[in-house]
């Protein structure tokens, strides 16, 4: 079973509230895996913790409560039970209870199911769906912010691979960021793509740290050695390091995830089941 994936990892990092973050940091997004007997309230998630905690030596765990859209032209958004808020605040209460940092990273899913459902794509036809959407997506957002700053969860994240968005309503965003930071007094990021939007947005004055789901192909061969992926991730540090010197902000991997599987170095964001070489650990390793 497999529903642990690599997450957070931060060159540098401000001050936050009497304390310093460290200045890198190890860490693993954190899920219920879909299945209700591996829910957050289960035995299977706070063991699950402690591996990661003991086992994987990680520091932090990221959590994704998830809201739901219809299509990327749909205004409406439905959010409250992936996961029910009560599991959300145990496992936040576990991690701490742990000393796991936690940060808080809600997700947007889509219900669309064609080449164009993802949800760096979604886009409003008129001004009213647009408004429609922000105030739907502000209601979810907001939710989760109120319980990141109840639950005193060290990092928020805004918004994660909603690339369109940011590039068509920029000043959308920074009103909805102002407001954030009005029940959220912790530190803020975005998780951006890593390719067309991490690089070329211009919010990142109005956050703590540069986010990046870093799903950088690191060969074009499908078996390369291990200089060849040495090449490929001094090449991805130098692209974000440019970013890092263009903002002055600390980067964090919001995302990083490499299939078990011959290959997925080359294209590591295909994670639907489109191809199915057989796992290979040693490979990974």
């Amino acid at each position: 079973m497999r529903r642990i994936v690599f997450v957070l990892a931060l060159l540098a990092t401000p001050c936050f509230g009497d304390g310093q973050l460290p200045v890198f940091q190890k860490g693993m997004t954190f899920t219920h895996g879909y299945r209700p007997r591996n829910n957050l309230l289960s035995d299977a998630s706070e063991a699950a913790l402690r591996h990661l905690r003991d086992k994987v030596h990680a520091e932090w765990i990221a959590i994704n409560p998830f809201s739901y859209q219809r299509t990327i032209g749909d205004p409406s958004l439905y959010f409250g039970d992936d996961p029910p808020d009560s599991h959300l605040i145990h496992a936040i209460h576990q991690a701490h209870e742990l000393g796991l940092g936690v940060m808080l990273k809600p997700h947007i899913w889509l219900r669309q199911r064609d080449d164009d459902a993802w949800r760096g794509k979604i886009g409003m036809a008129n001004e009213e769906d647009w408004r429609l959407w922000f105030e739907n997506y502000a209601r979810f957002i907001l939710h989760y912010a109120r319980i990141a700053e109840r639950e005193q969860v060290e990092i928020f994240c805004v918004g994660v691979e909603l690339a369109q968005t940011m590039k068509e309503r920029e000043q959308d965003w920074r009103v909805l960021i102002a407001e954030i930071r009005q029940v959220y007094d912790g530190p803020l990021t975005y998780a951006a793509n890593w390719w067309g939007e991490y690089d070329e947005i211009e919010i990142w004055d109005a956050l703590d740290y540069v986010g990046v789901n870093a799903f950088f192909p690191l060969s074009e061969d499908s078996d390369p050695d291990l200089q060849a992926l040495r090449t490929g991730a001094h090449q991805v540090a130098d692209q974000v390091e440019l970013v890092h010197k263009q903002t002055g902000l600390p980067v964090l991997f919001t995302e990083v995830g490499y299939k078990s599987v011959r290959g997925s170095t080359v294209k590591p964001w295909e994670w639907v089941r489109r191809f199915e070489p057989a796992v290979d650990l040693q490979l990974q390793s």
